[in-house]
């Protein structure tokens, strides 16, 4: 069975775009996390939405991916395929290890982090058209404040896959908010940005039906 884990408080839309073939899927959905949880516990909750009597090919899309890494170290899973994430710490962007470090984003009211967030949205996730605009919008007006605030502090404080699985990563050239200029080991995606599970979704769609 596939399950797909949307990225940061988005939910199935992401994926109205992508095509499986006649692969049966499931969406796993988001829950609220509790004050202080850590990703480890949080993870074991979601994996009472997923059949463990069956193989399990574990999707997950930028925070997604990484929660993805997160139930692959709990339980045991065929394939682990992230798209426009990370593997490990050392691949965030240097700007992004110095917010980690200076914990500026716990200075943040969550709702002005959501709103800073909507109105460069257009900008950081590649957007290039009116539809996935509105889309992308109406996915963040619909997110938890409190949750985007807390994966943000979690994606910061990761630790990185521990899994023992290998990711298959596929990953945006030109993502501007999870730059692959330090990756290594990734399928690169010419011109894709962080929403190319959107406007790059055949492409995308064509490389994960070969990996499954």
């Amino acid at each position: 069975m596939i399950y797909l884990i949307s990225g940061l408080g988005a939910d199935e839309r992401v994926f109205k775009f992508l095509n499986l073939g006649n692969q049966s899927f499931s969406v796993i959905r988001w829950e609220i996390p509790a004050n202080g949880e850590s990703l480890a516990t949080y993870s074991l909750k979601l994996i009472k939405q997923i059949d463990t009597e069956k193989e399990i090919i574990l999707i997950g899309v930028s925070f997604g991916g990484i929660v993805a890494q997160e139930i692959a170290g709990h339980i045991p899973v065929k394939k682990l395929i992230i798209i426009s994430s990370i593997k490990s710490p050392d691949e965030l962007h240097w700007k992004l290890r110095l917010v980690r470090v200076t914990g500026i984003h716990k200075l943040l009211p969550a709702g002005f982090m959501k709103q800073l967030g909507i109105y460069f949205a257009d900008y950081f996730f590649s957007v290039e058209t009116n539809q996935e605009l509105f889309l992308l919008r109406e996915i963040m007006l619909d997110t938890d404040a409190n949750f985007s605030k807390w994966a943000v502090g979690n994606i910061l404080r990761w630790k990185g896959n521990r899994s023992g699985i290998t990711p298959m990563h596929i990953h945006g050239v030109k993502d501007r908010i999870l730059s692959c200029k330090t990756f290594k080991n990734y399928i690169p995606i010419a011109d894709g940005g962080h929403f190319m599970i959107v406007n790059r979704s055949e492409q995308i769609s064509k490389l994960v039906r070969n990996l499954i």
